[in-house]
């Protein structure tokens, strides 16, 4: 690759060692609509629903509908 996207401040190559991973849950009685992009670190709450094709980069509380890009709430999950 000429290039690269793995790189740090200075440009230099990430190795393996170098990524943090970081968990993305979801939690009981979740829905994630189709097509829905869920960023890592991202909690979606119980009972919440994440609308089709929302991209969610921030953690969802429990028992909400969040849509949109960037995903926001948009009121009480149904049930």
């Amino acid at each position: 690759d000429r290039y690269p996207r793995s790189v740090d401040e200075r440009g230099d190559l990430l190795d393996a060692g170098d990524w943090e991973l970081t968990p993305t849950v979801v939690k009981r009685g979740a829905r994630i609509g189709a097509n829905a992009t869920i960023v890592c670190g991202v909690t979606i709450g119980e009972d919440a629903m994440v609308g089709a094709g929302s991209v969610v980069t921030r953690d969802v509380p429990p028992t909400v509908l969040v849509r949109g890009n960037p995903a926001r709430v948009a009121g009480p999950a149904p049930r």
